[in-house]
């Protein structure tokens, strides 16, 4: 097992593509971080930046065929999960990496009970017999706090709200005690209220537990609440990375710069149109690409820029930055 603070998780120079008819897409390019035990960090960024395909690469669910990672490393504890099995992989996912995702509704079976489909989980990779699995599956959806677990495991998806379908959710992806847990916008469509009791539950969760977790989200709100740590993706790549309070103190790339532009702040006390920033992300089926992908879009664009794409460099601090402006000009 890990020791507290010792990486669960090292994704090293992670490149995914999808084969198309039209071509070949590289929806990930040469990412590379770490997760530790009981730490959140926090994958920000623009839809289509590449966010959910980094992670279901790192959990070999990748659409086959076009879906393959093409290079890199993905170590969990030690051990690399490129390359292995199908039915390898399976003995990985629920028992030692679990995944929340975006929409409850679409993970879930609308024609078998929750009962059904918790059971089946806890009998395929705990082996315990249907009586242990259902007391298993009824104890998880007490901690997720859904009332009258024993009677609720009884229904359908449907019968469920948003909020307790999304519960049943990470009640199903802790069944096996997993040591890292991904959660893909799990408080998408969900309202305010509902959306920080997921949060204050995982927060719940990875104290108890240590667990370390991957949080996917648009919603810096939530990363500035939750992340220990952030990764701000576009294009297929890490742009910067940086511990979460130092990347809202002070921003080192320009896409991070205009991110954090586009929050409304409330304890403003001149009210302005909300920044948006100009023009689209590119079409990552129109690469490879010459110079900084965000360069079309950057207010401190320069002719360096265009050269070549910038290396993701240590700036020191545990923070690193894909750009070539100088990081007292972004002040």
């Amino acid at each position: 097992m890990t020791a507290a603070g010792e990486n669960l998780l090292q994704v090293r120079d992670l490149q995914t593509r999808f084969v198309l008819d039209e071509g070949t897409v590289t929806a990930v390019d040469g990412v590379s971080f770490d997760v530790a035990k009981g730490e959140i960090v926090g994958i920000v960024g623009e839809s289509g930046c590449g966010k959910s395909v980094t992670n279901l690469s790192v959990l070999g669910l990748l659409p086959k065929p076009q879906g393959r990672i093409s290079k890199g490393s993905v170590l969990f504890e030690g051990r690399e999960l490129v390359g292995l099995s199908e039915n390898q992989l399976r003995q990985v996912r629920g028992n030692n990496i679990a995944m929340i995702f975006q929409d409850p509704m679409t993970s879930l079976n609308p024609y078998l009970r929750v009962e059904e489909q918790l059971a089946e989980v806890v009998q395929l990779h705990l082996g315990l017999d249907r009586k242990a699995a259902v007391a298993r599956a009824v104890e998880l959806l007490r901690r997720v706090g859904i009332p009258d677990a024993a009677a609720r495991i009884k229904s359908y998806p449907h019968e469920f709200s948003g909020g307790m379908r999304q519960r049943v959710m990470i009640a199903m992806a802790l069944l096996c005690d997993p040591e890292l847990l991904i959660a893909d916008e799990p408080t998408t469509a969900l309202d305010v209220t509902i959306q920080a009791q997921i949060l204050e539950l995982l927060k719940e969760l990875r104290a108890e537990r240590q667990m370390g977790i991957i949080l996917i989200t648009h919603d810096l709100g939530v990363v500035a609440g939750m992340c220990d740590r952030v990764l701000v993706m576009y294009a297929g790549r890490i742009v910067e990375e940086a511990p979460t309070h130092e990347l809202f103190a002070n921003p080192q790339h320009p896409y991070t710069q205009a991110l954090l532009k586009s929050v409304p702040r409330l304890d403003e006390k001149i009210h302005e149109t909300l920044f948006s920033i100009e023009g689209l992300p590119p079409r990552l089926d129109k690469g490879p690409f010459t110079g900084c992908t965000f360069a079309p879009r950057c207010p401190l664009v320069r002719e360096a820029c265009h050269a070549g794409e910038p290396a993701l460099e240590d700036t020191g601090g545990g923070r690193k930055r894909r750009c070539v402006v100088p990081v007292e000009e972004l002040a």
